[in-house]
């Protein structure tokens, strides 16, 4: 709901009778000017910190494969991070209309305001689909390492098709944004959002809803598993329990950074969907909260990694810039497994299966400890 379009029903329900005789609209009317300068004020102090960090990383993401691998994707882990990136630098462009209409209401043109909803629509659910889709490619890399080693050209294959099944699945899951979306209102009250109430918001807030309760789930179920593997493969190895402990808070750590930027909107929406109107303050930080992903999504899911830092020291030094140093000679990798993902561990052994003295120096990449 847009601030004017929540005055607009505050005040319809104040002069049809909701409330008593007596009560006293002005201060209802004062309380929510503050409630608007505290949310003009929270929203533009987030959004000027997440802007610039979020397009800056992302771009490297997207420069690093564009410049240094000419977009050939070489592994699943290659293509997850690069529709990632892309989402995420979509979503973040609608930043900048989302402030101006808090500050001054919807002033540009409708064919723009679906355009910004459908943007924000597609890469909402785009971004969280491919967050899960990135957890599936790491548990596959740890727990089923011959068979992405046998299979690596199938399976970069199967990559794509899945990252395409994901933007089909998102624009799908956005078809009431595009259909639907409009401006009302007029002069500085006017706002852009949808303009059906009822069933239509109510699927939409569900979408949103499932999309990141399947996420959650998965990223949980993978991770767990990637966790009892690396506990047990590196339970007698004792000189590398300290890349065990480091790949386990990290991934730890993705879980929760997920949970606390994205968990608070859920719940609002899910309380909205119960008819339990949570407050346009709290709704309006929760949302605002959840464009942080954005920013640390580069961070925490490749540039961290280190052939990663590597391209993007190597992008710093063709630009002329001193500060990123010289980079290392570039290596290549001869398997499909890529080493852009964060975290280094090595391939757990399995008491199942026997391999090679050269499988077992077969080295992945995880969330990043080098």
């Amino acid at each position: 709901m847009d601030y004017y379009e929540y005055l607009n029903f505050s005040f319809w329900n104040q002069t049809n009778g909701s409330e008593p005789e007596d009560y006293d609209l002005s201060s209802d009317w004062c309380e929510a000017g503050e409630e608007e300068f505290f949310i003009k004020m929270f929203q533009t102090c987030v959004f000027c910190l997440i802007f610039p960090l979020g397009i800056v990383g992302n771009c490297l993401v997207i420069a690093t494969f564009a410049l240094y691998r000419r977009l050939r994707l070489r592994s699943m882990t290659d293509v997850f991070l690069f529709h990632l990136a892309l989402a995420d630098l979509l979503l973040l462009l609608t930043l900048p209309l989302q402030a101006v209409e808090t500050h001054m209401g919807w002033i540009f043109s409708v064919p723009l305001c679906k355009l910004m909803r459908t943007c924000y629509a597609i890469n909402t659910y785009s971004g969280l689909l491919l967050l899960a889709c990135i957890s599936v490619d790491r548990y596959m890399v740890v727990a089923r390492a011959q068979e992405m080693l046998r299979f690596r050209s199938q399976i970069l294959t199967a990559g794509k098709l899945a990252a395409v099944g994901v933007w089909l699945v998102a624009v799908l899951l956005s078809l009431p944004e595009i259909l639907f979306s409009g401006v009302s209102g007029s002069g500085n009250e006017a706002y852009c959002g949808m303009q059906k109430s009822g069933l239509v918001k109510k699927v939409t807030n569900g979408a949103i809803i499932g999309i990141f309760c399947l996420s959650l789930l998965t990223m949980v179920t993978c991770y767990t598993s990637i966790a009892r593997v690396l506990w047990e493969g590196h339970a007698n190895r004792r000189g590398k329990q300290w890349h065990r402990q480091r790949t386990l808070k990290l991934m730890v750590a993705l879980v929760l950074i997920f949970l606390v930027f994205q968990l608070p909107y859920t719940v609002v929406l899910l309380r909205k969907m119960a008819g339990q109107f949570c407050g346009l303050v709290l709704e309006y930080i929760t949302c605002t909260l959840a464009f942080v992903r954005c920013c640390l999504n580069p961070i925490l899911y490749a540039l961290v990694g280190v052939r990663f830092r590597k391209d993007v020291l190597r992008l710093i030094h063709d630009s002329g810039c001193s500060c990123g140093g010289h980079p290392g000679p570039q290596t290549s990798s001869s398997t499909s497994i890529s080493a852009s993902s964060p975290a280094f561990i090595s391939a757990p052994m399995s008491p199942e299966r026997s391999y090679s003295s050269q499988d077992t120096m077969i080295k992945f990449q995880f969330p990043a400890v080098k």
